[in-house]
């Protein structure tokens, strides 16, 4: 059977990667829309960031353990249902922005289609997560594979980071320009990852047809370092990039002085995002995944620390934004790795393949860590006087922006790089995974 996946696979599995992120390009400005539209105060939104994320997060490992367990499809075991997340999720983004400017009482309203949205998108993430080990069981292929996700996720967020702004005001701004701008990019990223579902294939099958049970999934998160470490750095590194986005558009709208500098920063951050998304796997795969992470991690951490010392003339911060932008790039593209090895770790030390119940893992990461760090962000301008509506902010609110887009992000990101340190599968430790779990197969295809 050819493990392998062609050009043209590829290309499906960048559209619909592609698509996931246009499908939410809106969300990363709901502290925005929610303060500064709708007109909420920010420490209340903060709050429904923080505890409606971690919250919801929390039923994760039951979702992932669900969609483990979901009957497989002559589609697939997971693209059938990457489709009808998709679906409820763009139903659920659009109702983020609607509800709240259509209903009186905006957040009660926020909070009920705030939770909704993030239970409905453990349907679409963990699925999708999960086609990158059901995909191909070759490193080579995952590798290149992890970076698509890399890649891809991080220049299409940069794009959605850099054009939100400008094409809501071009779309007359205010409810109406956001409405219009959220429907457009949900339904079109729904579109792309239509087209995925229709040209992936799914080659790797659990050696065992017996499903795992719940005790299993329990013993395989406790009964030893490997995924609490991970979990733990991943959520860290969540929190840091969600705390880095979302705080952007008040940096340049407010501490900067100039918008139009939100749309250069996400292009200058693109570019090395994508040069470390596509070296730093490759690296990987001659050093070992682990090293290069943690020094992705101190990458990011030290260009996000100098944004504190820097002048606030466009071309340091600039800069700043671009060393930042190669160790995420390395960093994101090298966790699917790390996630793509534990599952093989797992297979291989447990005897069952548990890709979604490890996928909701990073669905928990991304929920529990973008809750935190626009949590952080949020409660950061709080205390510091933050005025909504776009009146001019004091000395001290300014201060507060700039230390939520700098030493914030900064020290959570290193707090997730000192957890990481102690992650015990090394290079050595998955390859030697990765021949067993190969050997095995061999020997079911081809009994003696």
């Amino acid at each position: 059977m050819d493990d392998k996946p062609g050009l043209g696979e590829k290309l499906a599995f960048f559209s619909g990667v592609f698509g996931g992120v246009l499908m939410s390009a809106g969300s990363g400005f709901l502290l925005l829309y929610l303060t500064d539209v709708v007109g909420m105060g920010a420490a209340a939104v903060g709050t429904l960031m923080l505890v409606a994320r971690v919250a919801d997060g929390a039923s994760d490992p039951v979702m992932g353990y669900l969609v483990d367990h979901l009957p497989p499809t002559r589609w697939g075991r997971f693209r059938p249902y990457v489709l009808v997340g998709a679906l409820l999720c763009v139903f659920c983004v659009v109702a983020l922005f609607v509800v709240p400017a259509l209903l009186p009482n905006a957040v009660v309203a926020v909070w009920i289609t705030y939770l909704l949205w993030g239970l409905l998108l453990d349907l679409f993430q963990i699925p999708m997560t999960s086609l990158v080990p059901a995909m191909s069981g070759d490193p080579g292929t995952r590798g290149q594979l992890a970076a698509i996700v890399g890649v891809t996720g991080l220049f299409a967020a940069a794009m959605a980071t850099g054009l939100t702004l400008p094409v809501v005001g071009a779309l007359g701004g205010g409810t109406r320009g956001w409405l219009t701008y959220v429907i457009g990019s949900a339904v079109a990223g729904l579109c792309l990852v239509a087209v995925m579902v229709l040209k992936v294939r799914e080659r790797v099958v659990p050696l065992s047809p017996e499903r795992y049970r719940l005790a299993d999934v329990r013993r395989v998160f406790f009964s030893g370092r490997a995924v609490p470490i991970l979990l733990l750095s991943k959520v860290s590194v969540q929190a840091a990039s969600g705390a880095l986005t979302a705080a952007m558009p008040f940096f340049f709208l407010y501490y900067i002085g100039d918008q139009r500098y939100l749309s250069a920063a996400a292009f200058v951050m693109a570019i090395p995002m994508v040069g470390g998304a596509i070296v730093v796997p490759v690296l990987g795969r001659r050093v070992g995944a682990k090293p290069l992470y943690l020094a992705s991690l101190g990458v990011s951490v030290t260009g996000l620390a100098l944004l504190m010392v820097v002048p606030s003339d466009p071309v340091p911060v600039l800069a700043c934004f671009a060393l930042t932008g190669v160790g995420f790039g390395g960093a994101v593209a090298l966790s699917l790795v790390l996630l793509a090895e534990l599952t093989d770790y797992t297979e291989w030390r447990h005897g069952f393949r548990t890709e979604a119940s490890l996928a909701a893992m990073t669905s928990f990461a991304s929920k529990a860590g973008g809750g935190i760090g626009g949590g952080l962000l949020a409660y950061t301008l709080a205390l510091t006087g933050y005025r909504s509506g776009g009146v001019a902010q004091s000395e001290e609110t300014l201060t507060g922006i700039l230390m939520a887009q700098s030493l914030v992000p900064a020290g959570i990101g290193l707090v997730g790089a000192l957890a990481f340190a102690a992650y015990p599968i090394s290079r050595e430790v998955a390859r030697e995974a990765a021949e067993r779990l190969a050997e095995r197969r061999t020997a079911v295809v081809e009994p003696a």
